[in-house]
């Protein structure tokens, strides 16, 4: 009966909360994804490898969801209170959660070790490339970019499929003279990696040094232009711990140990606990969901003001959490304390509730 009543308000629950994660994430990258760049294909790349990085987030929260609107629904029909006088034990409305909860871990175990991973490091494969491409394609004529710190290019005028016509540039990267060059055409092209090449025909170099001016004319030349700095500035999952593999994240968290850089091999070894603590969400959420479900009544209401509070409180102690491993607490407790504090209050609620039994809804 309780699988029952979770299963639909636990389905859409996690449809609905899975489209607000990616839609919000999507919004927060439009300078990226909603550029003349993107295209339809790399869009649904990205919403699909975005999805086991918010199911991990989306399939606890759904499922507090799911438990508190169909045990609510058995309060308010008192149906949980016809089972007690029937001589059924509170207990066994553990039962049913506990083992969703078993199988909703299984299957955020496997999202967090494997395809969370692999999604973010394929969004930061198409982030990029998509950055890259706004670089090469977004001058308009009579306009310059800087995405590139120290380095600006002007472009007077720009063919639909040919190169740039009248192209200045300045350059004052690096600890030399700057260099101004100017030519009549150009053309950009991604180089691999963090940079582009710059290829200019027909042009002439400009640097001001010590003893004046020196002036280069050239037929050909090129310019290698690394773009990391841009591309890491518009990619918020550029170099994030839960990209890493869990073999890499050991040997990142040994390496930054060694070399004395304590606070940060703690957030390293928190990621690393954290795909052991995520898992075991659903568990810790069933023993505190129960009696607050009992308690609320079937309220609706409630169940999506307790499903609110319970996700930003696992989430703030979540960051608290990093902050500690950063002040040198054992990283293992760090990961471990959203669940510990759930559980914690959980179990003070399903105590209490055992011994006052199940409070009488009016209707």
């Amino acid at each position: 009966m309780v699988a029952r009543e979770m299963a639909l308000p636990l389905a859409v629950g996690l449809f609905a909360i899975l489209q607000l994660l990616v839609v919000a994430q999507l919004l927060q990258l439009n300078e990226v994804v909603f550029s003349s760049a993107v295209t339809l294909r790399e869009l649904g790349r990205l919403t699909a490898a975005l999805l086991p990085h918010f199911l991990v987030l989306a399939i606890p929260l759904a499922y507090m969801l799911g438990l508190q609107l169909a045990l609510g629904r058995m309060a308010l029909d008192r149906e949980i209170i016809a089972l007690t006088a029937a001589g059924t034990p509170l207990r066994r409305l553990y039962r049913v959660p506990a083992v969703a909860a078993v199988v909703l871990g299984l299957a955020v175990a496997a999202l967090a070790a494997w395809a969370e991973p692999w999604g973010l490091r394929e969004v930061t494969r198409v982030l990029n490339e998509v950055i890259k491409r706004n670089l090469q394609t977004g001058l308009l004529p009579g306009s310059s970019t800087r995405d590139c710190r120290g380095f600006t290019v002007y472009v007077a005028d720009v063919a639909p499929t040919g190169p740039w016509r009248g192209v200045l540039i300045d350059d004052q990267l690096g600890d030399g003279a700057p260099i101004l060059a100017l030519a009549e055409e150009g053309t950009i092209t991604d180089a691999g990696g963090d940079a582009l090449t710059l290829r200019l025909e027909r042009g002439e170099l400009h640097r001001n040094e010590q003893d004046g001016e020196t002036v280069f004319r050239f037929r050909s030349g090129t310019f290698t232009v690394g773009v990391q700095e841009s591309v890491n500035r518009k990619n918020r999952f550029a170099g994030v711990e839960a990209a890493l593999p869990y073999r890499e994240l050991l040997e990142r968290a040994r390496t930054l140990e060694q070399q004395g850089n304590v606070g940060e091999a703690g957030r390293v070894r928190v990621e690393q606990w954290r795909r052991w603590a995520i898992p075991l969400a659903c568990a810790c959420f069933a023993i505190l969901g129960v009696p607050l479900a009992v308690a609320g009544g079937g309220a609706r209401g409630f169940a999506y003001l307790v499903t609110l509070f319970s996700f930003i409180a696992y989430y703030v102690a979540g960051r608290l959490g990093v902050a500690l491993a950063e002040k040198h607490v054992p990283a293992v407790l760090a990961a471990f304390l959203p669940n510990l504090m759930v559980l914690a209050i959980g179990v003070v609620l399903s105590a209490r509730l055992a011994r006052r039994g199940v409070p009488l809804v009016r209707g």
